[in-house]
């Protein structure tokens, strides 16, 4: 694979906005984990739902399907975590990938703050990365991952 080979087909954000939050904090946490070159390529959509307890919940959920904006998108987040989330990824990569989509969970919280951070838990910004249809085995998934800039220093 060359550096101008395009990698990732697309990026996909997911969030929930709870009743107690600002959906307008949630949308900013999830743009923070973007370049803001790429924020007019993202497509927002906001799906209503209702709780448990009858409580609102906004499923907020931006797709970059612009593959040179979501190649350039994936490598800003990678260049902005920090080395020990990208071991966390490189150690953990057969739970985090499929045959075409690695998945990845940051802090809603730091995000909103600017900070790309993983997180395990439930207050998180999931985040799927598409690998184009060439990116299917473990091998090539690696490289791909190394070239985007998820390699540790």
């Amino acid at each position: 694979m060359s550096r101008k080979e395009k990698i990732i087909s697309a990026l996909f954000l997911e969030s929930f906005c709870h009743a107690t939050e600002n959906c307008e904090k949630v949308k900013k946490a999830m743009l923070n984990l973007l370049p803001s070159d790429v924020w007019e390529k993202v497509k927002i959509s906001e799906v209503p739902l209702e709780g448990h307890y009858k409580n609102p919940i906004v499923i907020i959920k931006f797709e970059i399907r612009d593959k040179t904006s979501a190649q350039e998108a994936v490598e800003y987040i990678f260049s902005e975590l920090d080395e020990i989330d990208k071991k966390i990824i490189i150690d953990s990569l057969d739970l985090r990938t499929d045959s075409s989509n690695l998945y990845l969970r940051f802090d809603k919280q730091q995000a909103y703050l600017g900070k790309t951070r993983l997180l395990q838990g439930d207050d998180v910004i999931k985040a799927k990365i598409s690998f184009m249809p060439h990116i299917r085995r473990r091998h090539s998934i690696e490289h791909a991952l190394e070239i985007l800039g998820l390699k540790l220093e």
